[in-house]
């Protein structure tokens, strides 16, 4: 993996904190537990975990080769990162890492999602973020159930349905 890789994956994120401190607080309700591959166990490791293990030295250096506006906002979502409690961290790790672990096209999906969840009006992220919370404490089959219930084609877009539909693989 390499250093630049590692450090643009660190921007993702900032997908946990699009979704606010609510979100991560609720911790993992229901589903399969995500394996997180540390030093010296098998199994892919993340580039956020590659990230984390280079020595401070060598993370600056990662830092300093990106282009100073993109540095200087990674360096700013780190600090924010790096200010959250412990519990909030690794919610947002865990969430990396789901994001992860999905198939290239519905990483770039959700990343896509994230992007027009960014540009929808501070209400209407409001209203989608509080939907995502409440479909995270649903089995599977109920979110199914919920993304196709009338009440849910009635109180979001055909945009933001799509926003919903491409962010549930994140969920826990």
């Amino acid at each position: 993996m390499s250093c630049r890789g590692s450090i643009l994956a660190l921007g993702a994120l900032s997908v946990g904190l699009l979704l606010g401190p609510p979100a991560l607080a609720q911790g993992r309700r229901a589903g399969p537990r995500l394996k997180n591959p540390r030093i010296g166990e098998k199994g892919p490791r993340t580039p956020i975990q590659e990230f984390e293990t280079m020595p401070p030295e060598e993370q600056q250096r990662a830092l300093n080769r990106l282009p100073p506006a993109q540095r200087q906002k990674l360096q700013e979502r780190l600090d924010r990162f790096n200010q959250l409690p412990e519990g909030q961290r690794r919610a947002l790790t865990n969430l990396y890492n789901r994001l992860h672990q999905l198939p290239p096209d519905r990483q770039n999906s959700v990343r896509k999602a994230i992007n027009r969840l960014s540009e929808q009006a501070p209400g209407r992220q409001q209203a989608i973020r509080e939907e995502l919370r409440g479909m995270a404490a649903l089995p599977p089959q109920q979110r199914r159930e919920r993304l196709e219930s009338p009440e849910f084609r009635s109180r979001f877009s055909k945009k933001e349905q799509e926003v919903l539909r491409d962010m549930t693989p994140l969920l826990p």
